[in-house]
Order: structure tokens, then sequence, then C-alpha cells
């Protein structure tokens, strides 16, 4: 056989993409686009159900381990505890947080009329109210800095739904997590497995580490502004705790309200108070935060920003308030599935014979 001839045989024939199997995928690309786009609010939700199962399952699996009970009665054990104590919770301190909440609503738009009015009585004010109203925003959304908070808090629907989801997914995650698997090549699904499990304990140990903090904000807020003297010293507390789970932007908005309220009582007595967050978020960002993410997950700040900012832009408030979870599950999965596999080829080993994974046999 001629030289020529061999080359021609052992060299692969070229591909050819059909233009309609190109336009056909590309259609159907798009398709799944715009329906993830339609559903993006459920997409949320079910992460929010996912978040909360992390939570229950690492109440649960520990208690399951030391009695011995099956993971579904140790699930119910943990849900009915922490039914108790919000019961309990409510009995105690309910009247008087929905109460103190609803007299905040009512007192904002009166304290930031006061704000304005102090603003205006100084040039330098007279020009911030100015570029305020110039630059298309009215004055008076600053009356309105509590929308934000109310919705937060408001949305009780969702809330009740993701508590639901929460409950099955940590009733049987296997079989969730087997589901997922089946949509992948059987050639990825273990390591996939893994990943996944990778990230389940990332978020786990991220949510507790961000509940700590979150009490220890509400506490040190609450504590310091009654202190103080400051009007609904207790509900802002909970507002500060409560939006310390949505990092850089939640401080922010939570301190605004506790700055007008304030600000009812003298400028003097609003810096002193502005004072006071500061120093509770210096607190909390470099003592709370480091001891308990010494065994948790840590976001570097720029991720944690980008994060908010894409998925407010892609799924609205609920978006914001998962974002800093979102990223926690998609680094780890990056990480996995990308960095450690296609980059520094460190994927598990998987035995032919049994199909066992050796993840300390990585590949280099």
């Amino acid at each position: 056989m001629p030289p020529t001839t061999a080359r021609q045989n052992s060299s692969p024939p070229p591909v050819k993409r059909d233009a309609t199997h190109i336009i056909v995928v590309a259609i159907s690309l798009v398709a799944v686009a715009a329906t993830l786009w339609l559903i993006a609010d459920a997409i949320v939700i079910a992460f929010g159900g996912i978040v909360l199962a992390s939570v229950l399952l690492s109440l649960s699996t520990p208690l399951a381990r030391l009695t011995g009970l099956k993971p579904r009665w140790s699930l119910l054990i943990v849900v009915s505890g922490l039914l108790a104590i919000a019961v309990l919770a409510s009995w105690l301190f309910g009247n008087e947080v929905a109460r103190e909440m609803g007299e905040l609503q009512q007192r904002l738009p009166e304290a930031a009329g006061e704000f304005i009015a102090w603003l205006n009585q100084s040039p330098a004010g007279r020009i911030v109210v100015n570029a305020i109203k110039q630059s298309g925003a009215s004055v008076e959304a600053l009356s309105q800095a509590s929308t934000l908070v109310a919705a937060v808090l408001a949305a009780g629907a969702n809330l009740l739904l993701i508590v639901f989801l929460a409950i099955y997914f940590a009733s049987d995650p296997t079989l969730y997590r087997e589901g997922a698997l089946r949509l992948v090549p059987p050639a990825r699904r273990l390591q996939l497995k893994h990943a996944l499990d990778d990230a389940g304990i990332a978020l786990r140990k991220w949510v507790l580490a961000q509940a700590i903090a979150m009490a220890g904000v509400g506490l040190l807020t609450g504590g310091a502004l009654a202190v103080m003297g400051v009007p609904l010293a207790l509900s802002l507390g909970v507002v500060a705790g409560i939006m310390e789970f949505i990092p850089v932007v939640g401080p922010i908005l939570a301190a605004l309200p506790g700055v007008l309220l304030a600000f009812s009582k003298g400028p003097e007595m609003a810096l002193y108070v502005a004072f006071v967050y500061i120093a509770v978020q210096q607190i909390e960002s470099n003592i709370i935060t480091p001891l308990v993410q010494r065994w948790a997950v840590k976001l570097p700040p720029v991720i944690g920003l980008l994060s908010i900012v894409a998925c407010g832009l892609l799924f609205g408030v609920l978006g914001v308030v998962f974002a800093m979870p979102i990223a926690v599950v998609v680094m780890v999965l990056v990480k996995k599935l990308y960095v450690e596999d296609a980059l520094e080829n460190r994927a598990p080993v998987v035995d032919p014979e049994t199909g066992a994974v050796d993840a300390s046999r990585a590949q280099k």
C-alpha cells in the first residue's frame, strides 16, 4: 500500500456539522434559558428550601447518630423542637416585636421628614437634597426606608413554602440527589456525587456560622440601642440580626431605620447610633466571623459582593437574600468539577471493577 494511501486511511474523517442540527440546539438553549428566566422565583424558593434543609440535616443527623433513631424520626424531633422554640419565643416576645414593628413603620416617615427638614437648614444639606431631586429620585423615597425590610419580613407565603420544601428535602435527601445525578452521563455521576456532597457540607457550615453571626449582631445592636435609650430597640435589634444574613448590603439597610429614629432625639444621638452600628459590624467582622469561619467556608468579599449584584439582577429581592449561599455552592462546585478536574487534573480515580472512588489517589 502506498504511503499516501496509508496516511489517508489513518487520518480521522472530517466532522461535518449539520446546519439544521446547530439551529435546533441553539433554539433549545434559548428556550431553556427563557424558561429558567420565567421560573426564576421558583428556582430561588427551591434553593431556599435546600438551605433550610441543610440546617435541619445538620441538627437531625447528629441526633440520629447519637440516639440510633431513624433519620426521619430524628428529623421529626428536630422540627418539633424548633417549632416549640418558635412558639415559646412568640409567646414571650411576639406581641412586643409585632407592636414595635408596626410602630417602626409609622414612625420612620416622620423621622425621615425631620431628617430632610434638618438638611434643608444648611447650604450643604440643601445641595444634598437638590442632588437627590435632580438625579430623578424622589425625596419622599427616604421616608420609605422600611420598604425593603418590610417586604423581606412580610414574605410569609414564600417563607412558609420554603419551610415545607425544606422538610421534604430533609426527609429524603438521597432521593433528590440521585434524581439530579441521573441527569448527567453515568461516567460523571460519581464525581458529581462527591462534588454535591462537598457543596452540601460547605453550605451547612456556612449557614450555621451565619446564624451565629446573626444572633451576635442582633443581641449587640439591640442591647446597645436599649442602653442608649433609642426607641424600638428590640425591633431594631431583630431587623439588624435578620439583615445580617445579607452581607455588605444588609447591615447598611438595617442601620438606616435606627439612625433615622435616633435623629428624632437630635443629630448627636443619630451620630452615636451610627457609631454603634459601625462598632457592631467591626466586632462581627474581626471577632465573630473569624472565629466561626475557622471551620466554615470563607467567601472573599469581592465574590460576595458580585454574587449579590448578579443574583439581584437575575432573581430580584429573593436573589439578594440567598446570594451568599448560592455563591458558596457555586464556588465549591466550580472548584471540584472544573478547577481540580479540568485544570489541575485531580479527578478521583474510579475502580473499573467495583466502581468505587478513591479520592486519595487523585490523578496528578
